[in-house]
C-alpha cells in the first residue's frame, strides 16, 4: 500500500491539529546511543589509583586485565572489552571497577561476564544494589525469568529510592520484553512496589511494558497512597486510557486538573477526552477556562472546533479573539484566518491571513492563501502566482521545497502535465531534497510510469538506504505492477523489519505474498492489515485474496460492508468490478 503525497507534501486541508495526546509514561532505563567511550572508559590514572592497595602480582594481573579491556573499548571492541573488565573485576575488590565492569557487560551485551561479575560484586558488596541489578537485567535478558525473579524481590527487600528505581530500570530496559511483564505482575502480587513520592511510576512501567491491566491495579495504589499528587492522577489517566476505559480516564484528568488548574497540557488532555466522546462542547468549556486566554488556548480551541464544527464554539472564539487588544488581534491574523475558514467565509479568511505578520505562522498564512484562491476563488493561475512569491521571500529550503510541493498537488487533479512539470523544476533546483523525490514518484505511479517511480524511489534509497517508506513504496509497486515479486517481498520485509506495526507495511507484504502465490500468508496479513488500518485499498486487497482462497462468501460479506464505508474508494470500486460487478450499485 502507498502512502498519499499528503503525507509528504504539505497537507491541503484547514492545518489545525488537535496538540494534545496522553501517551503511556516513561519510567526511564532506555539505553540512548551516546558513544560508548565517552561512558564507560576508565583512564590508566584511575587504574592506578584503586589498584594501589593491592600486592605487586594482583595489581599488575587486574591492570593487565584492565588495560587490554580499555585499549579494546577505545578502539570499539566491545566483546573483547567486556571479557577484559569482567577479568578484571573478578581479581579485584575495587567497586568502582567492578561496577564499571558490569556496566560494559550489559551494554556489549555479554550475559556470563556480567554474571561473573555480578556474582564478585556481591562478594565484595553484599548489600549492594547495582550487583543485584546487574544480575537480574542478565538473567531477564535470557528468560530465566525465576532467577530474575529472585533478584528483583532482593531488591525490593532492601526497600529505598534507589532500589526501586534498579527495579524499574531492569524491567524498562529488558531485552525479553515477554518476560519482564509477568516479573512486574508477580512483585505487583507480591505487594511489594510501594509508591514513592520521588520514586518510578509503576503504573507507567507497566504501560511501557504494555500490561496495561496491571497499570491500571498500580495507579490505583498511586493515587489511594498519593491523592494530592497530579501527577499520580495523569498516571492513572493514561493507564485507563491504554486498558480503553475512557470514563476512568476522564475523572483521573478532572482530579488532576482540580488539583494544578494551571497546567495546560493536563487541560488539553481531558479536552481530548471529551472530543472522542463526541463532547466538542465539553472540550471547548475546559479549554476556554484556561488563563490567560493566549494563543496556544486559542489554537487547541480552533483545533477543537474544527474537528466537528460548532458554530456556538466558533462565534465564542470570535468574541475572544476580536475582543483582544489591537496589536493582539494584529498578532493573532492567522488565528483568525482558520476561524474564518472554518466558518466558510473564505474572503474574510483570505483577508486574516494577508495580514499575517512576518514570524512563525506567516508561512503556513502564505500557504492557505494560496489554497482558498486555488480552490475557492478557483484562481489557480493567483494561487501560483502567490507560491512563486513564497518561494522568493524565504531562504528556508523547507519553506520553498513546502512551496512547490503544494503547487504540484493543487494542479494534479485538473492539470497534471502542469503537474509534473513542477515536480521536475522544483527537482532540478534541489535534486537531493528526499520529500520531492519520494512525492514525484508517487505522482509518476498515477500516470502507470514504474520506471520513473523506480528511479526517483532508487535516488531516495542511495541517500538513506534503509529508508522505510521508499522500501514499502517500491516493493509494492513491483509487487502489484511488475513481475518482480520476488524482488519486491525483499523491500517490503526490510521495511517491515524496521516499522513491523505499520498497517501500509503490513497490507504491502499480504500483497505481495498474493502475488507470489501464497495465499494462506496472504490471507494472515491482510486481515492484520485491515485490523490495524482500515480503508479503501486495504479492504479491495483482502476482499480479492478471499475471492481467491475460496472463501466466496465472506468475501461477498466483505465488499458489501466495505463499499457502504468507503463509497468512493476507486481501489474498492474496481476489484469488485472485476471479480463481483453485481454488488456495486
Amino acid at each position: 500500500m502507498l502512502y498519499s503525497t499528503n503525507g509528504l507534501s504539505v497537507a491541503t486541508a484547514i492545518q489545525i491539529k488537535r496538540p494534545w495526546s496522553i501517551a503511556p509514561g516513561n519510567a526511564g532505563g532506555s539505553r540512548r546511543a551516546v558513544p560508548i567511550v565517552q561512558m564507560l572508559a576508565l583512564s590508566m590514572a584511575l587504574f592506578l589509583t584503586q589498584l594501589q592497595a593491592a600486592d605487586d602480582s594482583a595489581r599488575a594481573d587486574v591492570l593487565g586485565s584492565a588495560l587490554q579491556a580499555e585499549f579494546a573499548l577505545q578502539g570499539g571492541d566491545l566483546e573483547t572489552a567486556a571479557r577484559g573488565y569482567a577479568d578484571a573485576a573478578v581479581a579485584s575488590d575495587q567497586v568502582q571497577l567492578i561496577e564499571r565492569a558490569a556496566t560494559v557487560a550489559l551494554y556489549a551485551k555479554d550475559y556470563p561476564a556480567a554474571d561473573r561479575v555480578g556474582a564478585r560484586w556481591l562478594v565484595v558488596e553484599p548489600q549492594s544494589i547495582g550487583a543485584r541489578r546487574t544480575l537480574a537485567w542478565s538473567a531477564l535478558a535470557r528468560n530465566r525469568s525465576e532467577l530474575a525473579d529472585g533478584y528483583l524481590a532482593e531488591l525490593a527487600a532492601i526497600g529505598g529510592l534507589e532500589a526501586q528505581r534498579a527495579i524499574a530500570q531492569v524491567l524498562v530496559a529488558a531485552e525479553n520484553r515477554e518476560s519482564a511483564p509477568a516479573s512486574l505482575r508477580r512483585l505487583a502480587d507480591a505487594g511489594v512496589l510501594v509508591p514513592l513520592s520521588n520514586g518510578p511510576g509503576w503504573s507507567a512501567v507497566a504501560s511501557n511494558l504494555g500490561d496495561y491491566s496491571t497499570a491500571v491495579r498500580l495507579a490505583e495504589l498511586e493515587t489511594r497512597a498519593q491523592p494530592k499528587s497530579a501527577e499520580a492522577w495523569r498516571r492513572s489517566a493514561q493507564a485507563s486510557l491504554a486498558a480503553g476505559d475512557k470514563a476512568a480516564a476522564r475523572k483521573a484528568l478532572e482530579r488532576a486538573l482540580q488539583l494544578t488548574p494551571e497546567d495546560f497540557e493536563l487541560r488539553l488532555a481531558l479536552a481530548s477526552v471529551h472530543a472522542d466522546a463526541g463532547r466538542p462542547d465539553l472540550a471547548d468549556r475546559v479549554l476556554a477556562q484556561a488563563r490567560p486566554q493566549d494563543d496556544r488556548a486559542l489554537a487547541a480551541r480552533l483545533a477543537n472546533a474544527a474537528g466537528k464544527s460548532d458554530p456556538k464554539a466558533l462565534k465564542r472564539i470570535e468574541r475572544v479573539l476580536l475582543g483582544s487588544k489591537t496589536s493582539e488581534v494584529q498578532s493573532r491574523a492567522f488565528l483568525l484566518g482558520q476561524l474564518y475558514e472554518l466558518r466558510e467565509q473564505p474572503d474574510k479568511a483570505l483577508s486574516w491571513y494577508a495580514k499575517e505578520p512576518a514570524g512563525a505562522a506567516w508561512h503556513e498564512a502564505q500557504l492557505r492563501r494560496s489554497v482558498l484562491t486555488a480552490r475557492e476563488l478557483k484562481d489557480m493561475a493567483g494561487a501560483r502566482v502567490l507560491l512563486a512569491g513564497l518561494r522568493q521571500q524565504v531562504d528556508d529550503v523547507d519553506q520553498r521545497v513546502d512551496a512547490w510541493l503544494l503547487e504540484a498537488e493543487l494542479l494534479t487533479p485538473d492539470d497534471r502535465p502542469a503537474a509534473g512539470a513542477v515536480y521536475d523544476e522544483a527537482v532540478d533546483q534541489y535534486p537531493r531534497d528526499l520529500r520531492l523525490r519520494y512525492a514525484r514518484a508517487l505522482f509518476r505511479i498515477g500516470d502507470n510510469d514504474v520506471s520513473g517511480l523506480e528511479q526517483d524511489l532508487r535516488s531516495i534509497l542511495n541517500v538513506d538506504p534503509d529508508n522505510p517508506q521508499a522500501l514499502n513504496a517500491l516493493g509494492y509497486t513491483l509487487a502489484d505492477r511488475t513481475d518482480r515479486h520476488q524482488e519486491a517481498l525483499g523491500y517490503i520485509e526490510r521495511a517491515i523489519a524496521r516499522h513491523p506495526d505499520d498497517g501500509a507495511f503490513v497490507d504491502s507484504m499480504g500483497w505481495v505474498q498474493f502475488r507470489l502465490g501464497n495465499l494462506d500468508e496472504a490471507l494472515r496479513y491482510l486481515r492484520r492489515a485491515f485490523s490495524m488500518a482500515p480503508d479503501g485499498e486495504v479492504a479491495a486487497h483482502l476482499g480479492e485474496v478471499l475471492w481467491a482462497a475460496g472463501l466466496h462468501e465472506e468475501a461477498r460479506t466483505h465488499w458489501r460492508e466495505a463499499l457502504k464505508r468507503w463509497p468512493d474508494s476507486a481501489p474498492l470500486h474496481d476489484s469488485v468490478r472485476r471479480l463481483q460487478p453485481e454488488l456495486l450499485p
